[in-house]
């Protein structure tokens, strides 16, 4: 089964977030004897930082391709 490119980007950046928060939670857990919910909340904010990282980084790509269209344009025209 084919899946799309921003699909496969999602569950790419979905996996790793959940890789992260599970490592930032488990240590949590055991190393500081927090109760479960920090491990819930750990998983959560670090899926979330890394969509917005994510995101971010998209949108430099897309300035950085519209810069450089645009550079383009004003040198044809003179």
């Amino acid at each position: 089964m084919f899946y799309s490119v921003t699909l496969q980007k999602i569950l790419i950046f979905l996996g790793i977030g959940v890789t992260i928060g599970a490592v930032v939670g488990f240590s949590a857990v055991l190393g500081f004897e927090l109760d479960g919910s920090v491990f819930v909340l750990s998983m959560f904010l670090s899926i979330l930082t890394v969509f917005a990282a994510a995101m971010y980084a998209e949108l430099y790509h897309i300035r950085e391709a519209v810069n450089k269209q645009r550079q383009q344009q004003n040198q044809s025209k003179k």
